[in-house]
């Protein structure tokens, strides 16, 4: 029975993936460190309508908030109020980038996008 119970508590945690966002960016840099994972940026503000479809449809489907947490460590940026350390620059929002665990760039991607493109971005980040 117990190991009935032990796997729905499974499996109801990996349907619901919530996307958890690293405190700062020196936080993000210490945990992608301590768990040889790389680290996702967003860059964005208040009002902008592709941050929001991103929050609210593309990191709440469970197949990114999986991959993401697999292989990153995300940590989200405000342009206006928070920020924004040397090199990580924008032209409009969202922005992507993605570092190594030491804060090297290793690629970026400008905008939103729908959940399949996303996950492509992500492949191509992960290694």
């Amino acid at each position: 029975m117990s190991k009935i119970i032990l796997a729905l508590a499974v499996m109801a945690s990996c349907a619901f993936a919530e996307l958890k966002w690293a405190v700062s960016y020196d936080a993000a840099l210490v945990q992608a460190a301590k768990e040889k994972k790389k680290v996702m940026v967003m860059l964005s503000k208040e009002n902008c309508p592709a941050c929001e479809y991103m929050n609210d449809v593309v990191f709440e489907e469970n197949a990114v908030a999986n991959e993401i947490h697999k292989n990153f460590v995300p940590v989200h940026i405000d342009i206006h109020k928070d920020f924004i350390p040397e090199g990580l620059g924008y032209i409009g929002t969202p922005t992507f980038h993605f570092l190594d665990a030491k804060g090297k760039k290793i690629g970026r991607h400008d905008g939103g996008a729908n959940v399949p493109t996303f996950m492509g971005v992500l492949g191509k980040y992960k290694k």
